[in-house]
């Protein structure tokens, strides 16, 4: 959906991606990852007493499913803006493959032209068509000037050290820098 800068960009441009099969390990994993550990998710017998009559995946996880599935190129990507109007429609069960379906609804050029908030409403659908998880999703995206070359931009990315400061690979000596970082998405302007 964003795989260029934003005056490329159009209302009303769509994007359908491929399938992804939801299986017991991607739920697993989600779970540990996020501590999330609801019988719903993970137990058979507790979910064969619930309305769902079986396991059914975390709806966070058909969420970020959603935005995982949706192009988002790291060169006109600068970070997510906001999530608004999230619904669950529907489950989404075990060996249940979905896709998502992106329109571009509102892009607005930020004051100072160097990017847009580019709105889209975004849906994951199941193998049987029924939409399972809408919303809509904000991204900040970078105009024509802003654009990374983002292969470059990675070899000079800050490295996460665990200690809450970032190391930078030095230009000429192969020796890294330290210094703190106050901004978890890298976002360092007023939005």
């Amino acid at each position: 959906m964003i795989s260029t800068h934003f005056e490329n960009i159009r209302v009303g441009d769509t994007t359908t991606t491929e399938s992804r099969t939801i299986t017991d390990d991607y739920v697993r994993e989600f779970a540990e990852l996020t501590w999330d550990r609801h019988p719903l998710h993970l137990d058979p017998a507790y979910a064969l007493q619930t309305r769902f009559g079986r396991r059914i995946a975390h709806g966070a996880l058909m969420l970020s499913t959603l935005l995982g599935l949706v192009e988002l190129h790291p060169s006109y990507l600068q970070c997510f803006y906001g999530l608004d109007e999230v619904r669950f429609h529907a489950p989404t069960f075990f060996g249940d493959s979905v896709h998502a379906i992106s329109e571009v609804v509102a892009i607005r050029a930020r004051p100072d032209g160097e990017s847009a908030i580019v709105t889209c409403k975004g849906s994951l659908i199941n193998q049987d068509g029924t939409r399972v998880v809408s919303g809509l999703f904000s991204l900040l995206v970078a105009g024509a000037a802003q654009a990374i070359e983002w292969e470059a931009a990675a070899r000079r990315a800050p490295r996460y050290s665990g200690s809450g400061k970032t190391s930078t690979p030095s230009s000429s000596s192969g020796t890294t820098s330290t210094s703190s970082t106050s901004h978890a998405c890298g976002c360092t302007e007023p939005l």
